[in-house]
């Protein structure tokens, strides 16, 4: 279970988010909306550990997580899924997923899952990362983050350029891990339409702030329009 609480972040004397909470439960899928620079990427990466917040906290399997370095917090179980990806160009399919290994127990080993999920990658294991498709390169991201069986998984815009056809492999897999595995998700998008499909919860976020939250089918739809394209 996962629970931001009142956070705050800053960038010298630029505020990017001012009081925020989110929540993640166990087998749900939340996913935060918002025009671009409203600070969805920054909150993702507070989450993980990357951004150290300077009020508030962040909660993590009822464990206070806010100090802990980005290391410590994929070691216990919070998986990261970055905008543009940001896999090893140079590096192989199989390598690219073996970096995440140094999260997972001594002795770990690429699980079989991923080529269930991705099949595509175990076909391409010995290709460079850098000569994969873009949609290609999105499902090497993920099944890189799921190399090290994260419980929490943080996805920032895992759709943004990707053709359909892999946008619906990728939905499939998103909601599949959240309904049959249990993990808690959390979800960047841009697209409400692609959210209230998928979403279990939503948060609006508007100039570093949560405007609008809470459980998909609670939400009015048009004013969630509306804050997409104030």
């Amino acid at each position: 279970m996962l629970r931001v609480e009142n956070i705050d972040l800053s960038y010298g004397e630029s505020i990017c988010l001012r009081g925020v909470s989110l929540e993640a439960d166990p087998g749900s899928i939340t996913c935060v909306l918002g025009r671009n620079g409203v600070g969805k990427s920054s909150l993702m990466r507070s989450i993980v550990g990357l951004e150290r917040i300077r009020g508030g906290k962040i909660v993590w399997e009822g464990k206070d997580v806010s100090a802990m370095a980005a290391s410590e917090r994929a070691r216990a179980g919070i998986g990261y899924v970055p905008q543009g990806r940001e896999i090893f160009p140079f590096l192989t399919v199989q390598e690219n997923l073996e970096t995440a290994l140094a999260a997972a127990p001594r002795g770990s080993k690429v699980p079989d899952e991923i080529f269930e999920l991705f099949p595509i990658l175990k076909q391409f294991l010995g290709r460079r990362g850098g000569d994969l498709s873009g949609g290609q390169q999105q499902q090497l991201a993920i099944g890189r983050a799921l190399t090290a069986r994260p419980r929490l998984l943080i996805l920032d815009e895992p759709t943004e350029g990707i053709q359909p056809n892999i946008i619906k492999d990728i939905a499939r897999v998103i909601r599949l891990l959240a309904k049959e595995r249990g993990m808690a998700v959390v979800l960047v998008e841009q697209y409400f339409e692609f959210a209230r499909e998928l979403a279990d919860r939503i948060a609006v976020m508007v100039r570093g702030e949560v405007a609008l939250g809470g459980p998909v089918d609670s939400l009015d739809n048009e004013a969630v329009r509306k804050l997409l394209t104030v």
